[in-house]
């Protein structure tokens, strides 16, 4: 042997070792993907084998790309009502999820939430809170949204509908484009930081985003991506960008000022004010109830915002997109409001919920741009699914973007038709979509865990609405017209600005 061969010892005693684990790694995930796709207890179920096959697609299309909520409605077409879309997550048609899923019966195992869906680590607010302590933080929130509360809470509400009136006007005079998206949010946000915070965020004074809601703004995608990351941990160091690690940092700054309002409303002594926090407080620990802690109030406090903002801003944004470029549609609507009052000044929560065709331009609305396009998954206790045993621990969730464009619920779902909401004794009623499945159409989720303030949302739409179609004449802008088709979705819509005309209404 010559002494020239000796340093290749070592190589060649590695080599075998080395072979062989990465022959055993790749024996185990093929194992593993055999398993998944052809012994699973899911297997059961259609879907794409990839997708059973390996958590990628699924996880990079819904985190990374943000298009799988609406390609899911290709997946449904073609598989039918529920498809596995990874190796543990089952995806279901509204028309079954909602019934069978979300609006179980109290003596039934729950499909409970997943703390992680919501980036918290365990249950402690009315979103992901476990069955009874749900059930106890729901009570007491129910008060704040009662149909006496909404009556009192309104003059805070028209406060800032008047202010949103009033600088919609000043743009409207200068003749300039205008952002409806910037000032529905400055709106909601405002009301919304009245309500919950006695403290608003000052947007539509200032005209300007306040901090907190840009910060909240800015980490809804990264949230996503991490949900990637938490699934491929070795990918991070290669692709988490110096952007998503200082949203962490923005997101855990979001949290610490959400709870140092809420600790100032807490701390306010104001007996005369008729926000949230005064009739939670007031029903606290009420009789043999055990009442909501100080850290529950705090995080509720905060997620009411989120919740309450986000999404009425949404769907206020979406009919100002879809309403106007349906000249039919937009004069229908014009002639019921201005019609139905003599003046602003009639013009109420309550007074506007006898507009029937508003109301069906406001469904119609949340049916083809769903506030929320993704409902918050749930896990199965282990139970029946549409006459399926789904195994305990499966991740199960609905997606109303691809139920209420599904043509088996909707008849023709791309075209906006407020007729399809209308009675059947309403003059303008269609019967071409008597036969539309309403089922599956659940804007604000159902069931017990449903959105405690849909109520409020509602009227505060029509309210808002109502008065801007009193006051101006609207139309896109040019260019406009693939707004909503080209939104990638991270739980919520990424939406750019939607630009208008507004022009003050003449009266005779």
């Amino acid at each position: 042997m010559s002494v020239l061969s000796v340093p290749n010892l070592p190589n060649q005693s590695l080599g075998l070792p080395i072979a062989f684990v990465f022959v055993i790694i790749a024996v185990y995930r093929l194992g593993l993907i055999i398993h998944r796709v052809v012994f699973h207890p899911l297997s059961k179920f259609p879907g794409p084998k990839l997708y059973a096959a390996t958590y990628f697609p699924y996880l990079y299309q819904n985190a990374i790309r943000g298009t799988f909520a609406k390609d899911l409605l290709k997946l449904h077409l073609k598989y039918g009502p529920i498809v596995r879309v990874s190796p543990d997550r089952l995806h279901i048609d509204g028309t079954i999820g909602y019934p069978e899923v979300y609006s179980r019966r109290h003596d039934q195992d729950e499909y409970a939430k997943i703390p992680e869906t919501y980036g918290f680590a365990k249950p402690i607010g009315i979103m992901i809170a476990e069955k009874e302590d749900h059930r106890r933080q729901r009570r007491l929130l129910s008060h704040a949204f009662s149909e006496a509360a909404l009556t009192e809470q309104e003059g805070y509400i028209k406060h800032y509908v008047d202010l949103l009136m009033t600088r919609l006007k000043g743009l409207a005079e200068k003749g300039a484009s205008v952002d409806m998206l910037r000032w529905y949010n400055f709106t909601t946000f405002d009301i919304l930081g009245e309500l919950a915070f006695a403290d608003p965020f000052d947007s539509l004074e200032k005209s300007d985003y306040h901090p907190w809601v840009l910060n909240t703004f800015s980490t809804v995608r990264s949230s996503r991506q991490m949900m990637f990351f938490r699934h491929y941990k070795y990918l991070k160091p290669f692709f988490m960008t110096r952007a998503m690690k200082q949203d962490a940092k923005n997101r855990a700054a979001g949290y610490q000022l959400g709870a140092h309002r809420a600790e100032k409303r807490l701390a306010l002594k104001d007996n005369t004010r008729r926000d949230f926090m005064t009739y939670i407080l007031r029903h606290n620990g009420e009789g043999d109830e055990k009442g909501m802690t100080h850290e529950e109030l705090l995080i509720n406090a905060r997620s009411l915002i989120i919740a309450g903002s986000e999404s009425p801003s949404s769907v206020l944004t979406g009919f100002t997109f879809y309403v106007p470029q349906n000249p039919r549609v937009y004069q229908t609507l014009v002639e019921e409001i201005r019609t139905a009052f003599s003046s602003e000044d009639e013009i109420s929560m309550k007074s506007s919920a006898v507009l029937s065709y508003l109301h069906a331009c406001i469904e119609e609305t949340m049916r083809i741009y769903s506030p929320v396009p993704t409902i918050p998954a749930r896990m199965s206790p282990g139970a029946m699914l549409d006459g399926k045993f789904v195994p305990k621990g499966t991740i199960v969730c609905v997606s109303n973007w691809a139920t209420d464009h599904n043509p088996r619920n909707f008849r023709d779902p791309q075209v906006f038709a407020p007729e399809r909401w209308l009675p059947a004794a309403h003059p303008l009623h269609d019967p071409r979509y008597a036969s539309d499945n309403h089922a599956g159409f659940r804007p604000f989720s159902a069931g017990p865990r449903d959105c405690v303030g849909k109520n409020l949302a509602n009227g505060e739409m029509r309210l808002i609405l109502a008065r801007l179609l009193w006051n101006f004449d609207i139309e896109l802008v040019e260019g406009q017209e693939d707004w909503a088709a080209k939104q990638r979705v991270f739980d919520v819509y990424e939406k750019g600005p939607l630009m208008v005309r507004l022009r003050r209404r003449q009266v005779a």
